[in-house]
């Protein structure tokens, strides 16, 4: 179903998506929250998403019940599987998942994703916090038990695990090891609290190196993540998810407060490839007309939904540009490509520091320069001069 030499953007679908769905291209695949399937008001972002992609995955938002936030969240709480629709305020503890209470919960997650049509089954998963933790051995309790249960369907296994826990190289082979005894058909990693834009070049390694590590076993996409995904995709990875403008972080109050709906007023500038606030993308994109390959109009004139149209067929194109290239060719034509997106970040850097808009500072785009180390290119400094 996923394969590395046909990578692609899966976009994490939001209500507010639904239309720039209607008007965006094709798109290889997409993700949609399990929340689609409780609220009827969700009904056409499901049946949008299902007519554009040409495969649907489902998040079933499991690792949600493990913290308190989710009590607020009134169609999280009422998926069928969630511990509170009993008792409000319930959270789950690795202990609890006896062999009886594991079939209940994977046969409410299978029976939810077979109803909104999804094109694999998502095993339930957990936030894991390390390698020695209890909820790693029910995380691949489960991952096995659902692939035993999933019968020819194609069963993704997500790997949800903390930026901290995975900084050396010990836990990356633990974590590995672990989840390749799922069976999994494709891996999904999660890495909260890793934030391209903040992420040193040795995050991003960690990160890279767990994904290849997974690849092993099972073609691998990278969730929550802009330009970072493309790193993953010219290191063997089957593809990304992010937001059109939105979710390409995980911090960890997604999961202790519950991810809300999210009001993103950026415009995603391919150019450039930076997602900006829409005033200063509007000013870039008319400093530097080729930081914007739509060209006019100018941001600011744009309403949301065109803003995220867009923002998906930037991406969806970079992928599809990406996986023109052999593997071993990927990371030299990425790094021509964010050698020109910094080009033209520094241009707009000049250009509007004499003017009256807003600046463009360094380190709005410093990730860029991270990146571009990790494809091979010179190494990146720190943003107060020296290098990493």
């Amino acid at each position: 179903m996923f394969d590395p030499d046909n990578p692609v953007f899966a976009p994490l679908l939001l209500p507010t998506d639904r239309d720039a769905l209607k008007s965006c291209g094709p798109l290889q695949a997409a993700i949609l929250p399990a929340t689609v399937a409780v609220n009827e008001r969700l009904a056409p972002l499901h049946l949008e998403a299902r007519g554009k992609a040409a495969s649907l995955l489902v998040d079933p938002r499991t690792a949600a019940f493990q913290f308190e936030g989710y009590v607020s969240m009134e169609d999280v709480r009422a998926l069928p599987y969630s511990p509170g629709r009993g008792t409000l305020g319930a959270l789950w503890a690795p202990e609890q998942f006896s062999r009886p209470y594991r079939e209940m919960v994977i046969g409410g997650v299978v029976a939810l994703q077979e109803h909104l049509h999804a094109d694999a089954i998502a095993a339930p998963y957990f936030l894991v916090p390390g390698p020695d933790h209890p909820w790693l051995e029910v995380a691949v309790d489960i991952g096995r038990e659902t692939r035993a249960r999933a019968g020819k369907k194609p069963v993704v296994v997500n790997v949800c695990v903390d930026i901290d826990s995975i900084l050396a190289a010990p836990p990356r082979a633990t974590f590995s090891d672990a989840f390749s005894d799922t069976g999994a058909d494709l891996f999904m990693l999660t890495v909260v609290n890793f934030d391209e834009v903040e992420a040193t070049p040795d995050e991003v390694r960690a990160v890279l190196d767990l994904l290849s590590r997974l690849g092993t076993s099972a073609p691998t996409l990278l969730l929550y993540v802009g330009r970072a995904g493309l790193a993953a995709v010219a290191h063997g990875a089957a593809g990304f998810g992010g937001g059109s403008l939105e979710l390409e972080a995980h911090p960890r109050r997604y999961l202790r407060e519950g991810l809300v709906n999210l009001h993103s007023d950026t415009h995603y500038l391919p150019g450039a490839m930076l997602r900006l606030p829409v005033r200063l993308a509007a000013s870039v994109a008319e400093r530097v007309p080729q930081a914007d390959a739509t060209d006019a109009p100018l941001a600011t004139r744009l309403v949301r939904r065109v803003r995220a149209q867009r923002a998906l067929d930037a991406k969806a194109g970079e992928a599809l540009w990406l996986g023109n290239y052999t593997g071993s060719e990927r990371p030299a034509a990425l790094k021509g490509r964010l050698d020109e997106a910094l080009r033209v970040c520094e241009t707009a850097q000049v250009e509007l520091a004499d003017g009256d808009s807003e600046p463009l500072t360094r380190s709005a785009f410093h990730y860029l320069e991270v990146l571009r180390e990790i494809a091979g290119g010179e190494k990146a400094e720190l943003l107060g001069g020296a290098s990493f």
